[in-house]
């Protein structure tokens, strides 16, 4: 009898062969071998829309050595399939309107559930957090405008762009190691700005990893623009929207998460602007 583990849309059949639903990504395995690319893992058949790959055991054992790993071979990645083609000065307003766009509309939501916090007579835990920390909220917000706007200014006359292959789901769960690292799931893959990856992954795995390393040795392998740079700092400061729930204990833990991050976001940024 085959013994079977499923994984969402994975099927692990006797630790020997993998079964998954996605892409036939032939196409992009043969790019990616053509550009001298070669950490992925290849399925030994296609059946319907099934992919079969051999079972590879990941032997990592830590995560912040993974993500070393990880965040080197994303640097190979972006290095090998990197160019520059023609872009239109449109592209470049379209983003700075959506940010600014959506930094403004977060700013106008906090700003409302300040006003409707101090209406209360007594703030519950998650309000009296969202109280002491507020002001943080408000530096980061003319932060993002003032930075947004530095970043248009570098970019708006620029007809040409820099894009490489994206893989568009990096996680420690889309690497494994064994007798070389294997990039998997590739279902997202897309040619775009090599930010698209690092910003991706920071938003995936900023708890768990210490991205002051990670940050560095992406920058030393793979360069960045100084406005591709400060474009990644914009998508990685930028907060999320917290909608609270109807349980005291949830709300708390969003409240704490969404200040965590902000902390811990301006501590790996603000380096790299005192630098200059």
């Amino acid at each position: 009898m085959n013994k079977i583990k499923k994984i969402n849309k994975v099927s692990i059949i006797n630790d020997e062969i993998v079964k998954k639903r996605d892409k036939d990504n032939e196409e992009l395995f043969s790019y990616l071998s053509s550009r001298d690319f070669n950490n992925y893992l290849n399925y030994e058949k296609r059946e319907q829309e099934e992919s079969i790959y051999p079972y590879i055991k990941d032997l990592s054992l830590d995560s912040y050595q993974k993500g070393e790993d990880l965040i080197n071979i994303v640097a190979l990645l972006h290095n090998k399939t990197s160019y520059n083609k023609e872009v239109s000065k449109d592209k470049y307003k379209s983003i700075y309107d959506n940010f600014i766009g959506h930094t403004n509309y977060l700013d106008q939501y906090y700003a409302s559930m300040l006003e409707n916090i101090e209406l209360v007579e007594f703030p519950s835990p998650s309000e009296t957090i969202f109280l002491r920390n507020y002001s943080k909220l408000l530096e980061l917000f003319a932060f993002l405008k003032t930075e947004a706007s530095s970043w248009y200014e570098m970019v708006q006359d620029k007809t040409k762009e820099r894009v490489c292959l994206n893989h568009g789901n990096i996680t420690l769960n889309h690497l494994l190691k064994n007798n070389r690292e294997y990039l998997i799931s590739w279902d997202n893959a897309t040619f775009d700005s090599p930010i698209l990856d690092i910003t991706k992954f920071y938003h995936q795995e900023w708890e768990h990893l210490n991205f002051d390393t990670l940050l560095k040795i992406y920058l030393d392998k793979c360069q960045l623009t100084e406005e591709e740079k400060k474009l990644l700092f914009l998508n990685i400061a930028i907060p999320e929207k917290i909608i609270p729930y109807n349980d005291e204990m949830l709300n708390v833990s969003a409240m704490r998460r969404l200040f965590d991050y902000i902390f811990k976001t301006e501590k790996l940024i603000m380096p790299y602007y005192a630098k200059k």
